[in-house]
């Protein structure tokens, strides 16, 4: 069932619900620590060459990410898409997502303060889990402890 995108650990409130979790930060901020993350991103020896090979057009790239964390963390509604499919690529390991952890976590922390980014980086680990686990990678658990 790799189609399925609705698997990911997202939460369950309804589209717009505010929770206790839901950090007090805008779209436009969203946007920024999305475009400041990929260039760390682009930045790291193992995750650069992987988004160098698939991104063709970075902003495009940006406005999809900024609606899935919006999605995701601010209940919007404004992302639709197959990310497991996006992921399955060969040659990825648990380093990878481990370095993709770490970055965003850096960032994000960096941007948003360590209060309001602990939504994100709680959200990011879990999804980075469960999407290593959907496309066969496995161990990125342990290795995310490790790495603690």
């Amino acid at each position: 069932m790799p189609n399925q995108p609705t698997n990911l650990p997202l939460g369950t409130p309804a589209p717009g619900a505010a929770t206790p979790d839901t950090p007090s930060v805008t779209i436009d901020e969203i946007r920024v620590m999305v475009e400041r993350f990929y260039e760390h991103a682009r930045d790291d020896e193992l995750l650069g060459p992987v988004f160098a090979e698939r991104v063709e057009d970075w902003d495009r790239h940006y406005d999809t990410m900024t609606r899935f964390w919006a999605s995701a963390v601010l209940r919007t509604g404004t992302y639709s898409g197959r990310p497991i499919e996006k992921h399955q690529i060969d040659g990825l390991t648990p380093q990878h997502f481990v370095n993709w952890v770490e970055g965003f976590a850096l960032v994000v922390e960096r941007e948003f303060g360590p209060r309001r980014a602990e939504v994100f980086v709680d959200l990011g680990r879990r999804m980075a889990v469960s999407i290593a686990a959907r496309i066969g990678v496995s161990g990125v658990d342990r290795a995310l402890a490790k790495s603690a």
